[in-house]
């Protein structure tokens, strides 16, 4: 009779772990994104942190580069971000860098920029591709909607 309740006991701890760690996914699943490049060369992966996204709070856009087809990272990527409120830009990580409209490069394939919403509302955040491998390319943009509360 022991047995059955040691092993009754673990499969109700083990499902509980699962249960916890199927809903942590959902969550955090909410807050990724991921779009290919206009021109097919890229998959583009966009994670905003925290999420929701809050007016006033510092948020992480950590934008992650793969290889188009796979979940393998894109190394040396040149690219620029911008963030775009009402058609009017309010944000270009480039000039944040001091190097307005000048492709930045990451050579890890993934980058975390940081920002901080002023206002609430419907934003546009265009992340786009100027180079892969030290190869200029044609530029290639992928397009997301970020809400803000």
């Amino acid at each position: 009779m022991n047995s059955i309740t040691v092993t009754v006991t673990l499969v109700v701890i083990i499902f509980g772990i699962l249960l916890t760690t199927s809903s942590t996914h959902a969550q955090i699943s909410g807050a990724i994104m991921n779009k290919e490049t206009s021109g097919g060369s890229l998959k583009v992966i966009l994670q905003p942190s925290p999420y929701p996204v809050g007016k006033g709070k510092q948020t992480n856009l950590k934008v992650t580069f793969d290889h188009n087809g796979s979940s393998s990272v894109q190394p040396h990527i040149d690219y620029d971000l911008i963030i775009i409120k009402e058609g009017k830009q309010v944000f270009q990580a480039s000039a944040l860098a001091g190097h307005p409209n000048q492709p930045l490069h990451t050579a890890e394939g993934v980058v975390t920029i940081p920002y901080t919403f002023q206002q609430p509302g419907a934003y546009s955040l265009n992340i786009t591709a100027y180079g892969i491998l030290f190869n200029p390319i044609r530029p290639e943009v992928a397009q997301f909607p970020i809400n803000v509360t």
